[in-house]
């Protein structure tokens, strides 16, 4: 009996080091841009500082690209969309995402609280989080619903979550649209119908 493939059979070493190379020059972006560390650091080293400021930021649509193009290959392989049960997708893809996601707000939020505590006033010191902002930074609707962040950055993890989610409920209505009863050769089947809302999502 042949042994089933890893996960990490399918992983690709190349995406995987360009994730983490701009993972890396976004943390610098944050360094340049956040905090009082950065107000220390500009006058030793103002040309990196510059590039980091200005350009640091282009690491984030590196990390939309490949996420998009690692959603599309799970979604939909050979441009055939598979969504036809999102929920647990959807949970899968939660599950995934939140335990390191609230160790980081909680870290965050530790933090914030601590410097505030000692006295250390700067703008980059939030205020005490409400009950329903975390509430909301837990669901990763924060960024709908317009609540302050709790940390720069989180943003990001809820906009991955959520255009996973809008793909997996598009492709599962495409399916669901092109295999209703009345269907007719006139109407596009589910892979043309899940190409389309894609491309035009993307415009």
């Amino acid at each position: 009996m042949r042994p089933l493939p890893s996960r990490s059979a399918h992983r690709n070493a190349w995406i995987d080091q360009a994730k983490a190379l701009a993972c890396l020059v976004i943390i610098g972006h944050h360094l340049a841009f956040y905090g009082p560390m950065a107000d220390v650091v500009w006058p030793r080293a103002p040309a990196l500082l510059d590039w980091l400021y200005e350009y640091g930021r282009m690491a984030v649509q590196l990390f939309l690209v490949l996420g998009g193009y690692l959603a599309a290959g799970a979604l939909a392989p050979l441009g055939q969309p598979r969504a036809s049960q999102p929920l647990p997708l959807l949970g899968k893809r939660f599950v995934r995402l939140a335990p390191p996601y609230c160790a980081a707000l909680a870290l965050t939020i530790l933090a914030n609280e601590a410097v505030r505590e000692l006295g250390f006033v700067h703008e980059s010191v939030a205020d005490t989080p409400t009950l329903d902002q975390m509430l909301a930074h837990l669901l990763l609707v924060h960024s709908i619903g317009g609540w302050s962040s709790l940390s720069a950055g989180v943003w990001y993890v809820a906009i991955d979550f959520q255009l996973y989610a809008l793909c997996a409920l598009w492709f599962w209505a495409s399916l669901r649209l092109a295999h209703r009863p009345g269907h007719t050769a006139d109407v596009p089947t589910g892979p043309a119908l899940a190409q389309v809302g894609v491309v035009v999502l993307c415009c």
